[in-house]
């Protein structure tokens, strides 16, 4: 095998291990976005079934508290996974431009593969912040429910 064809399926790999990366990464991000949705409907379903009494009101709080911090969770999530997307978009745009660089001779240069692929990355680490903000405001839904939890009646 040919030293350039040895490179060129090298260079090809590395767009397509972040791509399976990026899927891994959505798959995880997905299925907490659907548990948070399903806790989300659980204490709206809750929050309607109480009373109007005083002895639901402290409750009622709480639950209105978390159902703001869970949209805020749903919204941070969307977005991480909405960049996901644009990375694999990258990753894959970055992938056709390395098999057409032989073929369009001057067109793709290897400045604008990279820059392609960086920005794929850059896409994945925006996804990464975002759900590190998500993963702050579940705890903060996680101490409004044990401070709730222990209160005194």
């Amino acid at each position: 095998m040919e030293l350039h064809s040895l490179q060129f399926i090298t260079s090809a790999l590395a767009p397509v291990v972040m791509v399976s990366a990026s899927g891994l990464l959505f798959n995880g991000i997905q299925t907490k976005h659907l548990h948070s949705a399903d806790r989300l409907r659980a204490l709206i379903t809750e929050y309607r079934g109480l009373g109007e009494d005083v002895s639901h009101r402290e409750r009622r709080k709480q639950i209105i508290k978390q159902v703001g911090l869970f949209r805020r969770r749903m919204w941070l999530s969307q977005h991480a996974l909405e960049f996901i997307y644009m990375a694999v978009v990258c990753f894959v745009i970055t992938s056709l431009f390395l098999a057409s660089e032989t073929f369009m001779l001057g067109v793709i240069t290897p400045h604008l593969t990279a820059a392609m692929f960086i920005l794929g990355v850059a896409f994945l680490l925006l996804a990464l912040l975002f759900e590190f903000l998500e993963l702050r405001t579940g705890l903060q839904t996680i101490g409004i429910e044990i401070a709730g939890a222990f209160e005194e009646p």
